[in-house]
């Protein structure tokens, strides 16, 4: 759904400083759902967008770069071509991301923005929604991480379960019933048996922090309003029943929704309400930080 940029110089212990950040939304994964194959139109609006961010890498005289691709190329049959395409054209080679490692990014940016009084909970379970899958980890003081993934999104599930403009309510019905049996089933097979309780919950990633951003009614998004802001459950799912009850224009012009995401909000807010209750949770903990930042702080620690 949406590619980014990040230019930064490293400090000591893996920690580093924004120089500038970029971000556009190409829908690399349009239509993936249903064919099997990434788009021509997408690739060549997510090439497009890299060119970009190339002029402003070579500007900022940037001297080691690292690309990873996550569900979208996973899937894709034909993301070799698109592949090539980046490496021919930018010289960029596009690390393809398996599940767990994607996972164990996300929670390491997640954990460089997390409050540190969060992680005195016995269990914590960080959640990324993405566009093509969800990944989740599970952090318990002195073990080690639980990783599981699931290719459940929000761009592949807002193609494949198509719920009309504005959304018909039995359709929104359905797809919940689908999201609690889906979601319910991954957690009783791949974290429940590593659970002692109810995890605390955290979540990053666009669909997250928009439902943060529309709760705030942010007109300018600001990173440091989102980081450690708690959603109740009862918030979300309000959230979930406005944006389901409106059209798509009407979404995307709501303060705290980029345009762009006003497709794909729906289906966000049901996975994320749906995750809250199969978790037997009340609220969740929202990080803007996540696998970008866990990118940059495996890079910042190399030079140290």
């Amino acid at each position: 759904l949406t590619v980014r940029l990040a230019v930064a110089e490293p400090a000591a212990n893996g920690q580093f400083r924004v120089l500038l950040h970029r971000r556009e939304i190409t829908g690399l994964g349009q239509g993936l759902a249903t064919t099997g194959d990434l788009a021509p139109e997408s690739m060549a609006r997510t090439l497009k967008a890299l060119q970009t961010f190339k002029q402003l890498m070579t500007a900022q005289e940037v001297e080691a770069c690292r690309a990873v691709g996550t569900q979208a190329l996973r899937q894709a049959r034909n993301r070799q071509v698109f592949l090539d395409q980046v490496q021919d054209t930018l010289g960029l080679n596009v690390e393809v991301l398996a599940p767990e490692a994607e996972a164990r990014l996300s929670l390491t940016g997640v954990l460089t923005s997390l409050a540190p009084s969060v992680l005195t909970a016995p269990e914590v379970l960080v959640f990324d929604v993405g566009g093509g899958s969800s990944e989740f980890a599970l952090v318990r003081p002195g073990k080690e991480p639980v990783f599981a993934s699931l290719p459940l999104g929000v761009l592949t599930l807002s193609q494949a379960r198509p719920l009309g403009d504005p959304p018909r309510p039995e359709s929104v019905a359905a797809l919940q019933t689908e999201l609690t049996a889906r979601l319910g089933s991954f957690y009783q097979e791949m974290i429940q048996p590593h659970l002692e309780g109810a995890p605390c919950l955290v979540g990053t990633a666009g669909a997250v922090t928009t439902l943060a951003a529309l709760q705030l009614a942010l007109r300018t998004y600001d990173p440091q309003k989102i980081n450690n802001l708690v959603l109740t459950r009862d918030q979300v799912a309000a959230l979930a029943a406005r944006l389901a009850g409106m059209t798509e224009a009407a979404r995307a012009r709501l303060p705290g929704i980029e345009p762009a995401k006003a497709g794909v909000m729906v289906a966000g807010a049901l996975i994320i309400s749906t995750i809250l209750t199969v978790c037997r949770q009340d609220s969740l903990v929202v990080i803007d930080a996540g696998l970008l930042e866990g990118v940059l702080h495996e890079m910042a620690r190399r030079f140290f």
